[in-house]
């Protein structure tokens, strides 16, 4: 009978190292010295190195200042500004304007209006560029490089294994299952030997 047990007894012993070394992963969040030996988690001891190259990436591969600027500055978003503009302006002109400037809404028709509008819309076609270039240059003066460090490096090792856990939680739980099924299927290879061995003599 425990000849049977041996790949259920492998199969747990494979959940359980795959279970032990997926938590030194994260634990002990503080280093703990006992000693000759020193225990601390791989995540939270290379913290600052893990920090420096998401950093890297984010800032060079991911959120670039060029393809910040690229996505503030385009046509569309250019448009979208002036219309909205023109649209808040044209709203101030029929509504509030006129509540609060009664001697002039009389000579403030709509004929009057559509022509400030025209007259502001040929301004926005040179001022709106001028304004989506300048806080998109500022946008190349932040360094995500430095920012991206800095959120890493101040997350708390809890929160730092929380976001972590949750992009390669089902990674991980994949691997423990892994360690079972790779420990059945040697307790099973294990009793066959037993067998075939029982059987030659």
């Amino acid at each position: 009978m425990i000849l049977y047990a041996i790949p259920f007894i492998s199969a747990a012993i494979g959940w359980f190292t795959n279970y032990v070394a997926i938590k030194m992963l994260f634990h002990p969040r503080e280093e703990k010295d006992f000693g000759l030996v020193k225990f601390h988690g791989i995540f939270p001891k290379r913290k600052p190195v893990l920090a420096e190259r998401l950093g890297r990436i984010v800032a060079n591969d991911l959120l670039s200042p060029q393809i910040l600027k690229d996505r503030i500055d385009n046509d569309n978003n250019r448009t979208k500004l002036k219309t909205a503009i023109m649209l808040q302006v044209d709203d101030y002109l029929k509504t509030k304007f006129k509540e609060s400037n009664k001697m002039f809404a009389m000579f403030l028709n709509d004929k009057v209006i559509e022509q400030l509008k025209e007259r502001l819309a040929i301004m926005l076609d040179d001022l709106v560029p001028q304004v989506m270039l300048q806080i998109s240059n500022k946008v190349e003066e932040i360094d995500i490089e430095k920012l991206v460090h800095d959120r890493v490096i101040n997350f708390s090792n809890e929160k730092l294994e929380n976001l972590l856990m949750s992009v390669i939680k089902k990674e991980l739980k994949f691997i423990e299952l892994a360690g079972a099924i790779l420990g059945f299927i040697i307790g099973v290879i294990q009793v066959g030997i037993v067998f075939a061995g029982n059987a030659i003599q």
